[in-house]
């Protein structure tokens, strides 16, 4: 079985790993794949410069998104996904310090398949990852 490609879009790199660490724990079958932020993803979808080879850079079968980040925040690169994406759609998950819900309302009007609080404690990251993207991209959504 071919592992589940993850582009995870967060510009803290100490959530880029633990995010991956906790897919690792989880078991998952699964490429995890970061960039620090919105402009970066763009980038990686489009296949512009360093993320031009697929095989290096295969495009994702699901996205792990921040929505507080600098340059571009999660909702223009929600907006960017949805419009202009090269690679058609693909699922995408918040995973968000916000508390707003005036945030969870408007990523979900742009289309994400889910919105997750990120946790406090690693084992209930763990937890969320593992029931999030441990069931495959047909389990998304």
């Amino acid at each position: 079985m071919r592992p589940l490609v993850v582009l995870h879009v967060e510009d803290n790199p100490d959530d880029l790993y633990l995010l991956a660490k906790a897919g690792r724990t989880a078991g998952l079958c699964a490429d995890f794949r970061s960039v620090s932020g919105g402009a970066e993803a763009v980038a990686y979808l489009r296949g512009d410069d360093r993320f031009s080879d697929r095989e290096q850079f295969p495009l994702p079968d699901v996205i792990v998104l921040d929505l507080i980040m600098p340059e571009m925040d999660g909702f223009e690169f929600l907006r960017w996904l949805r419009q202009d994406a090269p690679c058609g759609p693909v699922p995408v998950l918040v995973f968000t310090g916000s508390l707003k819900d005036a945030d969870r309302v408007r990523a979900l009007e742009l289309g994400v398949k889910g919105y997750f609080l990120k946790p406090a404690h690693f084992d209930a990251l763990v937890k969320l990852v593992g029931s999030c993207l441990g069931s495959q991209p047909e389990g998304i959504g």
